[in-house]
């Protein structure tokens, strides 16, 4: 039997429809009525997710964008670069080419974000592009438009080969992220990997599982983090044991405001279990388990809260939603970094470097992106200095 409130809600779509001075369409309005209920919940992290949105929210998850896989440089409408193997290479577009025309929509005055907004659209379809050489050959070419890796694994490095030091800065958690992971081990490994600084820093979360299957690479079995849900018990994650390569290895992590989420179920595991320090500022704090629901025939889902996060000490990580709990994690090391220094820093380690195959040509046609170096980075370096130590000791 259908409860009161739910025929009460269909009643009152009916009669809007039916007799509301101006005609609506009945998904808008539905829509409508299910971002009332969201908003009526005062939850930040439950929110509707509309028609327009729903391919980003596959995109977060899956780590692949729909696109033809192209980078500009800045706001110049100029292509930077294409992905290998991509949609766009495969369609002849090279470094260098300069973007005209959308489907016959001039582009020519419109910013990079605008340009790759009239880009996208659903997988499987084609936009025709016009285009100009650097020799000033125009030229048009069409291109269909497929899922696009996107790096979740960013800057892989020594920071000093002596001691055999390495880096790696996770972006965010998509399914692909324990393979980038896999390939960012291995590289280093090649170099007699005996240190590791594991960044976390802007990074705001993503899938669980591949938070939890992150931490199985740096743990020989055992808990991760609970689920603390509604009217049940808490639901337990565990490390896979045959996933652990890094166990015994000097580890740090670093963490800063903007590391959320998954983020904190990471780094609160690691050193919860004894796997790892953390350096750098208080975490942000958002320490809850969200669920996704789509609704196919209605064109929309809910992201929404289902529970909290737990690290194995039986600490909630959640801050924002109850300010009495403090929320987030404190650093073992703290190092304060203001404002200036910060936004370097993430455009340090957001930026891509250009493939191995594109990268003279590239330094070649933008000069800037070969001068760029690292910013000045006292959280790097104080967690640098400590393995040092450990290393030597």
């Amino acid at each position: 039997m259908t409860p009161p409130e739910e025929r009460i809600l269909g009643m009152v779509h009916e009669r809007l429809l039916s007799s509301y001075v101006e005609p609506k369409d009945p998904e808008w309005l539905m829509h409508r009525a299910v971002e009332g209920m969201l908003d009526g919940l005062d939850d930040p992290y439950t929110y509707f997710v509309g028609p327009e949105d729903l391919q980003r929210l596959d995109e977060d998850s899956t780590g692949k964008l729909i696109g033809i896989g192209v980078i500009l440089d800045g706001s110049t409408g100029i292509v930077r670069y294409p992905h290998p193997d991509g949609p766009a290479e495969l369609a002849g577009i090279a470094p260098g080419d300069r973007f005209l025309s959308v489907d016959g929509l001039d582009v020519t005055q419109m910013t990079t974000d605008q340009i790759v907004q009239a880009i996208k659209g659903p997988r499987g379809t084609a936009t025709r592009l016009g285009l100009e050489r650097q020799n000033g050959t125009l030229y048009e070419t069409e291109v269909v438009r497929q899922p696009v890796q996107r790096t979740t694994v960013g800057r892989v490095e020594l920071l000093d080969r002596d001691a055999g030091i390495g880096h790696i800065h996770i972006r965010s958690f998509a399914r692909t992220t324990p393979a980038e992971l896999d390939q960012a081990l291995d590289q280093l490994y090649s170099t007699e990997l005996r240190g590791l600084v594991l960044d976390l820093r802007f990074n705001t979360g993503g899938l669980l599982d591949a938070a939890v299957n992150i931490a199985s690479r740096f743990l020989k079995g055992g808990p991760v983090c609970s689920l603390q849900v509604r009217d049940g018990d808490d639901l337990v994650r565990v490390a896979d044991a045959k996933l652990s390569r890094a166990a015994d290895i000097p580890l740090v992590v670093l963490l800063n405001r903007r590391s959320a989420s998954g983020s904190e179920v990471l780094a609160g595991a690691l050193r919860d279990r004894g796997a790892a320090i953390l350096v750098g500022e208080q975490s942000y704090g958002k320490g809850v388990y969200q669920q996704v629901h789509r609704y196919r025939t209605g064109n929309f889902a809910l992201k929404f809260t289902a529970g909290y996060y737990l690290t194995p000490s039986g600490r909630i990580l959640e801050g924002n939603t109850d300010h009495s709990r403090g929320g987030g994690l404190l650093p073992d090391l703290p190092v304060a970094v203001n404002l200036e220094q910060s936004g370097e820093i993430q455009g340090w380690l957001g930026y891509d470097f250009p493939p191995a195959k594109y990268r003279e040509q590239v330094f070649n046609l933008f000069p800037r992106v070969a001068e760029l170096k690292a910013p000045a980075d006292p959280v790097l370096n104080t967690a640098l200095k400590h393995l040092q130590k450990v290393i030597q000791a």
